[in-house]
């Protein structure tokens, strides 16, 4: 996983570089993701406004905007990429909250003459490119992690519980499918998947539900669920309990919950890198580039409490 990620940052740092080459590119872009209110999205937009904004300064006029649901719903993402073609963009970056639900709308968009580049999570149309992480692999690791775990105490059965977020959701279903990967075959069983709308407030009380049912671990399929299995696993823990509970995405709440203990791995994307990316294969392909539907793994890294530091 290492040499993926450090073969991702290069290729980010050589499309960077050759994006900051070219001069007098005008051109507009919508950036939808799922949602606005999740932390991953915020990182990727800030990251991607920031290229932009470097990309000006070298001479270029790029306008991006941002055209986010409040939340996670395949209908407002289509109304978003509706919206962006009424409004007169060149691309649309977008992260699909599943595999087809976007599609028509989509295939609209490219007949308008509009190119479409992934981020996150792709549809099953064919775009210029994807940059995203291979959700099944990360959460194959995140359940490898905690098999392991379960291995090293003894642990040998038991119910584990799913705080997911919506669904529907391509990236959470293959998080889910991976991770599920791991067990069977085993004595463990997975619980039935609990939707959160990666809310913590509703996440926690979900898994409040889920401990006292008896599971023996939490597994959170996003931020805001994983973040609220987190904060109800650390009141177990506070009674006496032991569970395990593992998750997904970077943010300032799970890096405290891996430190104080509660939360024992999490998944960490790299959103900033597929913000870039996109922008960069925009102005690839406004220089005439053919990127060939070219699909980049942005890669996913496991934080613990012994390598947290590094992901501050």
């Amino acid at each position: 996983m290492k040499k993926v990620l450090a073969s991702v940052l290069v290729l980010a740092l050589v499309l960077g570089v050759c994006g900051m080459a070219f001069a007098g590119v005008k051109t507009k872009i919508g950036l939808i993701t799922m949602d606005q209110m999740d932390v991953h999205w915020v990182r990727l937009r800030n990251a991607a406004q920031a290229r932009v904004d470097a990309l000006n300064e070298a001479g270029n006029e790029i306008t991006m905007v941002w055209l986010a649901p409040e939340t996670k719903d395949n209908q407002q993402q289509i109304e978003k990429i509706q919206n962006a073609v009424a409004d007169g963009v060149n691309y649309i970056i977008i992260a699909c909250n599943d595999g087809t639900s976007a599609n028509r709308a989509l295939q609209e968009a490219l007949d308008a003459g509009i190119k479409i580049i992934y981020v996150d999570a792709p549809a099953t149309l064919k775009a210029s490119a994807t940059y995203a992480t291979d959700n099944f692999a990360g959460g194959k690791q995140i359940g490898e992690y905690l098999a392991k775990l379960f291995e090293k105490d003894g642990i040998t059965e038991g119910t584990i519980g799913i705080v997911d977020a919506q669904a529907g959701v391509q990236s959470c279903q293959d998080r889910y499918d991976g991770f599920a990967s791991v067990f069977k075959g085993t004595k463990f069983v997975m619980g039935e998947r609990q939707y959160s709308d990666g809310d913590n407030s509703k996440a926690q009380e979900l898994a409040n539900t889920l401990i006292n049912n008896g599971v023996v671990a939490i597994y959170g399929t996003n931020d805001g669920a994983t973040n609220g299995a987190a904060a109800a696993v650390k009141d177990a823990i506070n009674n006496g309990m032991k569970i395990y509970c593992v998750g997904w995405d970077k943010s300032d709440s799970n890096i405290a919950h891996v430190e104080s203990g509660e939360l024992l791995a999490f998944a960490a994307q790299n959103p900033n890198i597929m913000g870039e990316m996109a922008i960069d294969a925009v102005v690839e392909l406004e220089s005439g580039k053919d990127l060939a539907g070219a699909t980049v793994d942005t890669g996913v890294s496991t934080v613990t409490k012994e390598n947290v530091a590094q992901f501050k």
